[in-house]
């Protein structure tokens, strides 16, 4: 995956044409994909580094990009999918390999970029996935949901 992160361009994304389409189709809500579990954000994430659309490949904001673009020009809900694990990350690696004992990277990743993309974005959506290797209380989702619900912007 590294090696065609420099060649992802994203060339035909047009956020506006993207939110016309969407519209004129009649759809009522569009989730685009935050990360999948390659672990590359789409968006400029602070615990992501050098592995992320503003840092190589596009060099921009794809998720605030068709956020603004959704928000600005149609009444469609917005949301992100966003994946929970990453098949490469060595700190996901290390917790797998001790049983899910230790969070590490729930801790250092995964819980910091979910923080991210709702404070940052606003989703009226989070379809959260990649969860399956591990129990919900590895994965703090009750800590999360409960911030979600209680306390963040949304």
């Amino acid at each position: 995956y590294p090696d065609f992160a420099p060649m992802f361009k994203a060339e035909l994304f047009d956020p506006k044409y993207w939110a016309s389409l969407f519209k004129q189709s009649g759809a009522r809500y569009v989730v685009l994909t935050s990360k999948h579990h390659e672990g590359f954000t789409n968006w400029p994430s602070k615990t992501s580094w050098n592995w992320n659309a503003m840092d190589t490949g596009p060099h921009r904001d794809l998720v605030g990009d068709l956020a603004a673009a959704i928000r600005n020009n149609t009444d469609i809900h917005f949301g992100l999918y966003f994946s929970q694990f990453e098949w490469f990350n060595p700190l996901y690696l290390q917790d797998k390999a001790n049983q899910f004992k230790t969070q590490t990277y729930v801790k250092d990743v995964s819980l910091p970029q979910m923080y991210e993309i709702v404070n940052m974005y606003k989703p009226d959506v989070i379809w959260s996935d990649g969860d399956w290797e591990a129990t919900d209380t590895y994965w703090n989702s009750t800590e999360f949901l409960a911030w979600l619900y209680n306390d963040s912007p949304v």
